[in-house]
């Protein structure tokens, strides 16, 4: 699976522990962001010679991620104590009449690549996405509530430029397009008002706005193989709802091993950071001093910094077909809260050469 070298994996470990421990080193991910995936995760086949002589490939990769809790900054909060109680107590910013008890999320993404030559590769990402929420409030009817929403996200378009410079490094940078086909819209039977209305943005499929996805990645491969990688996703104007989704931020690092002939396990640490929303749908809003129901309804309560534990195998199941499983789970999180904290997120995706 890697062309081995005598490389020595001490000589990069300077450059590995400064990565991991820099000050400054957050990024991305909120519940409504899970569909965002950066050029690596999707097309992760090495880039040793194939059995294949086609320009194309093909990609399917399954995401899930469940939100479970809340935090503020680093404090952990109870659902009780972010439930507003009338007659317990006074109601505040920090307590809601609604509140979110578990949110799950999956994502289809489908992706065809075009190698155009060695060094550049064009792809196309299509994600089909679905999404549940379960609550608990203080309204009549609605003691306890389930939400769901589904349907085709953002879809992506992105370039990639490969390049080595020595026998066993080689660096990529990426840079994309995302489209704003995914529905920000979506509309659910919630306690604000009788019948359906918007619903909030983690419910929503997609950001409403053109962004610009970019990523920069540096591998160094041989028996202890080594990927460094930061990457961006940068949005742009206003939606037609009045907001815009935050900026997000990533810095990853994985050493991964081969255990057989076809089989590498990897671990490794992803830094990130994401902006809160900018501007605000009013339609979410009710006619009170405290006009956010719930916690999902406030922007400035979305964002926030998280350091994530990845480990997951790579499995060559022939030459032109892979396997990828991992697992994320966060180690750290400082979120603008009360807000709905990351519990984990697994992914399962497939390439294959047609």
């Amino acid at each position: 699976m890697h062309s081995y070298t005598g490389a020595s994996f001490m000589k990069y470990f300077k450059y590995i522990a400064s990565f991991l421990f820099c000050s400054q080193c957050f990024a991305q991910s909120t519940p409504s962001e899970l569909a965002e995936m950066s050029f690596d995760e999707l097309f992760f086949i090495d880039s040793s010679p194939s059995a294949s002589t086609s320009p194309w490939t093909l990609g399917y990769a399954y995401k899930f991620a469940e939100y479970k809790g809340y935090l503020d900054g680093d404090s952990s909060l109870s659902n009780d104590e972010v439930l507003w109680e009338p007659g317990n107590e006074p109601r505040t910013s920090d307590n809601f009449p609604v509140v979110p008890t578990v949110i799950t999320q999956e994502v289809h993404t489908v992706s065809l690549a075009y190698e155009i030559s060695p060094q550049w590769q064009v792809s196309l990402l299509v994600p089909y996405i679905r999404q549940e929420t379960d609550h608990i409030s203080i309204v009549g009817n609605y003691e306890t509530f389930v939400i769901e929403t589904d349907g085709l996200g953002d879809i992506t378009t992105q370039a990639t430029y490969r390049w080595n410079t020595g026998s066993a490094e080689t660096w990529a940078i990426g840079f994309g397009l995302r489209l704003p086909t995914g529905s920000i819209d979506e509309e659910g039977d919630t306690p604000r008002a009788p019948g359906d209305q918007e619903l909030p943005y983690t419910m929503q499929l997609g950001s409403g706005t053109y962004d610009f996805p970019l990523d920069v990645m540096y591998k160094l491969s041989g028996k202890h193989q080594i990927t460094l990688g930061a990457s961006a996703n940068i949005r742009t104007g206003t939606n037609d709802r009045g907001y815009r989704l935050g900026n997000n931020y990533k810095l990853t690092s994985q050493y991964s091993t081969a255990i057989s002939q076809r089989v590498d396990v990897f671990g490794g640490l992803s830094l990130v950071y994401s902006d809160s929303i900018h501007g605000q749908d009013d339609a979410l809003l009710i006619d009170s001093p405290f006009p956010y129901p719930a916690s999902i309804t406030n922007p400035d309560l979305y964002g926030g910094k998280k350091v994530n534990l990845n480990i997951g195998l790579l499995w060559e199941a022939t030459n032109d077909f892979y396997l990828k499983l991992d697992i994320n789970k966060p180690v750290y999180q400082y979120l603008n809260g009360p807000q709905p904290k990351e519990n984990w997120t697994g992914a399962f995706s497939l390439t294959k050469k047609l």
